[in-house]
């Protein structure tokens, strides 16, 4: 047991440290606008515009389950009218960001760790280091930049279309007017709020790009590896998006009290 543990342990620290020294890398060769602009484009068509219609959908979706669920228990109080403050807020703040990343990290990362895990069993990222050419710069640096700028973006249309979700729903089931929908939507949010979802949304692109790049290119095994690797990427973009997700909500806590 203690050496199951041990070894865990030993492992995720590996990991750990690994993935820090990849993003310092990747950091570096970013600052000194070293990237490939062909891939950039492919991993932003990829990741942004590949991504957009299933987003929306699901956005628009929970926004109308949120408005069915949150209706019924504001009516007998009088308090419908803060429907869209509510849908607002709660996208806004979280499901948004959340949305974002959890549809970019099953569709996108997963996409991402088998691919640098095909090349690296098939020793092309070896032929390119041969040729001279930084795997770092010329595959992690390009989907590194396609998610800090596709995932913000996503989360700006989560926020949009889930509100027009749910404003369907409120005007068609409790008579709330489009124009009283928004209106208490706009009187409860903030520019912290956008500021906030931004900032959730580019951390979470930064986390699923690092993890999932780290474990493609650290793919052993053939075939097998290659899912494990890919399994490996979504579990641990999941759970460290949900940790990103606690840590930047209790700071960003601290600011909407401050300006309330």
């Amino acid at each position: 047991m203690l050496t199951a543990t041990g070894s865990a342990i030993i492992r995720a620290v590996d990991t750990a440290g690994r993935a820090m020294v990849l993003l310092g890398r990747s950091g570096w060769q970013l600052s000194m606008l070293r990237l490939s602009g062909r891939q950039l484009l492919r991993q932003l068509d990829m990741a942004a515009v590949g991504s957009v219609v299933v987003l929306a959908l699901i956005a628009a979706l929970t926004g109308m389950i949120m408005v069915m669920q949150t209706g019924p228990a504001l009516e007998p109080y009088g308090a419908i009218d803060a429907i869209g403050a509510i849908v607002g807020a709660s996208f806004m703040r979280e499901m948004a960001p959340l949305w974002a990343a959890v549809i970019v990290l099953a569709r996108v990362g997963s996409a991402m760790a088998a691919e640098l895990g095909t090349m690296v069993v098939n020793e092309e990222v070896e032929a390119l280091e041969v040729m001279d050419i930084d795997p770092i710069r010329y595959l992690v640096v390009p989907r590194l930049l396609a998610l800090m700028i596709g995932v913000p973006i996503l989360a700006l249309v989560a926020n949009l279309v889930g509100l027009l979700g749910g404003s369907f729903v409120a005007q068609t089931q409790f008579g709330v007017s489009y124009a009283d929908f928004f209106q208490a939507a706009a009187a409860m949010l903030t520019w912290w709020d956008l500021l906030g979802s931004q900032l959730k949304a580019f951390t979470f692109a930064i986390i699923i790009a690092v993890i999932a790049c780290d474990q493609g290119l650290n793919c052993r095994g053939g075939a097998e590896g290659v899912g494990k690797a890919t399994t490996t990427a979504v579990r641990l973009s999941v759970v460290f998006v949900l940790v990103a997700d606690l840590i930047l909500t209790a700071f960003l806590n601290i600011g909407w009290r401050m300006i309330g």
